[in-house]
C-alpha cells in the first residue's frame, strides 16, 4: 500500500488513549450508550447483524476492541460457542469487566495483533478503529488475521452529515474528550480494497457512523504483513 493511501487514513493526528479508555472504563458502558441512543445506533445494528448472519457454529470469532464485551454477552446468549471466541482489547480495565465472559482475553494493540495470519473466520472491529494513532496499521493487522473466505465487519466514527442536534452533539463530545476522530467511509473502503482478495461494502446507515463489510476470497491466506 503506498504512502499516500497510509497518510489519508491518518489525517487527524491522535495520541494514544489506551490511559483514558483505563479511566473511561467503569463508565464507559454509559457514556456508549448516549453515542449509539443519540448517533450510532443503525451501524451498531448493522454491525450485529452481519455478524449473526456470517456466524457459523464453527467460527472462529474475533473480536478486536471488544471494551466491556457487550457484543460477546449478547453472541453467546444466542448460542456461539464461547470456545471458539476471542477477545481482545489494548485497555486493562476494560478487559477486566469482561472476567464473566468465559472466553479467551488477551490484552493487546489493534496494531500489532498476536495471532498467526489467517486464524479468523470472522473478525469484528467496532468503535475501535478511529481510536488508535496509527489506523492503517490497525486495518492491515485486522486485514491479516482473516482467513480466506472470512470476513472483517468495521463499525466506526464516520465523517459524515449529521442528522441534527444530537449527532452534531456526540460528534462534539467524542472531539472533546479526545478519544477518537472521524474517518472517511470511502478512502477507508478505498484502503481495504487495495489488500489483495478482499472486496468490501458498505452497510446503510445515517448519521456520524458507519458500517462497513470486508470479505476475503480465495483459496489460501495471503500475506500482509510481516508474522508468518
Amino acid at each position: 500500500m503506498s504512502n499516500r493511501t497510509k497518510e489519508m487514513l491518518a489525517e487527524t493526528p491522535i495520541s494514544d488513549a489506551v490511559d483514558l479508555y483505563d479511566k473511561l472504563a467503569p463508565r464507559y458502558d454509559k457514556l456508549h450508550h448516549r453515542w449509539l441512543r443519540h448517533a450510532g445506533g443503525e451501524a451498531q445494528a448493522a454491525l450485529e447483524g452481519l455478524v449473526r448472519a456470517l456466524a457459523t457454529p464453527n467460527s472462529k470469532f474475533l473480536d478486536a476492541g471488544c471494551g466491556t464485551g457487550n457484543l460477546a454477552r449478547a453472541l453467546i446468549a444466542e448460542g456461539m460457542p464461547p470456545n471458539l471466541m476471542t477477545l481482545l482489547d489494548p485497555s486493562a480495565a476494560m478487559l477486566a469487566r469482561c472476567a464473566d465472559i468465559p472466553v479467551p482475553k488477551i490484552q493487546g494493540r489493534l496494531e500489532s495483533l498476536p495471532f498467526e495470519n489467517g486464524t479468523f473466520d470472522l473478525v469484528t472491529c467496532a468503535w475501535v478503529l478511529e481510536t488508535v494513532p496509527d489506523p492503517y496499521l490497525a486495518l492491515t493487522e485486522l486485514c491479516r488475521v482473516v482467513r480466506a473466505g472470512g470476513a472483517l465487519c468495521l463499525a466506526f466514527c464516520a465523517d459524515e452529515p449529521a442528522r441534527g442536534l444530537a449527532d452534531s452533539l456526540m460528534r462534539q463530545a467524542l472531539l472533546f474528550r479526545g478519544t477518537g476522530r472521524f474517518m472517511s467511509r470511502s478512502r477507508l473502503m478505498q484502503a481495504i480494497e487495495r489488500f489483495e482478495n478482499f472486496e468490501v461494502r458498505a452497510v446503510p446507515s445515517h448519521g456520524p457512523a458507519s458500517t462497513l463489510l470486508a470479505r476475503r476470497s480465495g483459496a489460501a491466506t495471503q500475506r500482509l504483513g510481516s508474522r508468518a
